[in-house]
Formats: C-alpha cells, sequence, structure tokens
C-alpha cells in the first residue's frame, strides 16, 4: 500500500546524501529505552529545538512487507546533528520506515502510537502536532552527549518490543533546511491520506473493514484513496464486500 512512497522517498534520500554537504552517518543500534516521564522544559533550559513551526517539520510511520525497502537497524542523519546545534530551531524530518508481516495499514499506526509513547522521556520534551515534530532538548541532556543517535536506538528498541508484526525498522533523521522538509513532505502526502482513511473505517469481527460513509461508493470523492488500499484490506459497505476492477466496483 505505501510501497510505491517509500520507493520515491528512499530516492530523494538517496539523492540528498549525494548532493548535502552535511554530515550523514548509518549505524547500528545500541537499544536502550527507559520509562521515566517527561518533565516540562522551559525555553531557558533548552538546547535545541528540533520541528519549531518557524524551521518546518514532519513525522511520517510507514511499514511494508517488501524487506529489500528497509535495512533493519539503520540510522541516516541528514544535516546537523543536537551537539552541534545549541541554541538553534533546527528543521526536522523523523521518517521511520518498518518492514512488517501483515496489517500494513494497521502496523503503520501502531508504529506512530509507539514512537510518541517513548519519545517522552527526561532531557526530551515532544510537542506533538498532527502530523509534524515538534521537540525540545535540554541543556542538561545534551551537555551529558545526549544525540539524535540516542533518540533513533529508543525508538528502534521500542517498535520491536511492542510491535510483533515489525521485523525491522530503519530511521532518517533530516535536519538540513527546510526546503528539504518540505520536498519530504510533499512525498509522504499518499500515505498519510491512506492512513487517515484507514482510521476512518470500522473494523468488523471476520477482519474486513466496514465504511461508514453514506455515500455510495460512485459517488464519493475518497474512492481513488480506497482504491489504492483495496490490496491491503477488505472493504464491506454495509451487507456488500466492495472490490474493484480499474474504475468500477463489483459487489
Amino acid at each position: 500500500m505505501f510501497d510505491e512512497t517509500i520507493k520515491q522517498l528512499r530516492e530523494w534520500l538517496e539523492l540528498r546524501e549525494q548532493v548535502s554537504s552535511q554530515r550523514i552517518s548509518a549505524f547500528q543500534y545500541l537499544a536502550n529505552e527507559g520509562r521515566a516521564a517527561s518533565p516540562i522544559i522551559l525555553k531557558e533550559d533548552t538546547f535545541v529545538e528540533l520541528g519549531h513551526p518557524a524551521a518546518g517539520s514532519c513525522s511520517l510511520c510507514a511499514a511494508t512487507k517488501d524487506a529489500s525497502l528497509v535495512t533493519d537497524g539503520v540510522l541516516t542523519i541528514i544535516g546537523p546533528d543536537i551537539p552541534e546545534s545549541q541554541g538553534r530551531l533546527l528543521p526536522f524530518a523523523q521518517l521511520i520506515l518498518a518492514c512488517c508481516r501483515d496489517e500494513i495499514g494497521e502496523t503503520s499506526l501502531a508504529m506512530d502510537r509507539i514512537v510518541h509513547s517513548a519519545s517522552q522521556f527526561p532531557g526530551y520534551m515532544l510537542r506533538s502536532v498532527p502530523d509534524r515534530i515538534w521537540a525540545r532538548v535540554s541543556n542538561n541532556a545534551a551537555r551529558s552527549g545526549f544525540s539524535l543517535k540516542d533518540l533513533g536506538a529508543r525508538l528502534y528498541g521500542a517498535l520491536l518490543r511492542q510491535c510483533q508484526e515489525i521485523i525491522g525498522v530503519e530511521i532518517f533523521f533530516v535536519t538540513s533546511s527546510k526546503s528539504d522538509i518540505m520536498d519530504v513532505e510533499g512525498i509522504v502526502q499518499p500515505v498519510r491520506q491512506k492512513l487517515g482513511k484507514i482510521q476512518t473505517y470500522e473494523r468488523l469481527p471476520d477482519g474486513s473493514y466496514e465504511c461508514t460513509t453514506g455515500l455510495d461508493c460512485t459517488e464519493c470523492p475518497e474512492k481513488t484513496v480506497c482504491d489504492n488500499i483495496r490490496d491491503v484490506i477488505t472493504i464491506r459497505k454495509g451487507d456488500r464486500v466492495i472490490t474493484f476492477e480499474r474504475n468500477k466496483d463489483s459487489d
């Protein structure tokens, strides 16, 4: 369901790696997930802000069953890391790709919930905005050596431990420029539309999803989105199972 967008995103990231003058790093994680709550970080106690509205931000969690699209255990940072960014408002894109066994849509939604929960810890305060990510890093955390590598390791470990469907995770952080964030935002928009549509369905005991809109499928403006996710979930309309053949509905 998301493979085409993931391929486009990877192509953009690979090109950005080739032309970027910023530091890019990749490594295998040593995951360490703590469970302490995140206290409020006041402005005067802030070392750096990530994804401030003035700087630009983007967040995505997307799953695929194609293992070739995810390099497990690797983090890539395009742009400066936290230690060299004191006092700055950094643009921030947090892009998390996972390879899963099944249930692509539900796994992607579960990933988003897990990542939000795992991002609450001392020294890192998440200020959540729909489809965006805005965070503060405290002076104490930064002086103790906290970096995006530590954040990535925490999110990686949480996803593998808390979601049994996931068999591999790759993470990208982009802090290079607002224009880069805008490019990424344009690429991931189709995934957002599909996930938003899945959330409007009601799941039935047989594992299918019931469309609750009162519109007929031939008149519904969301039909194109439904067409795009038809291979992943079974959609019911009342007592009908909706399938699609090109631009036609059939019972």
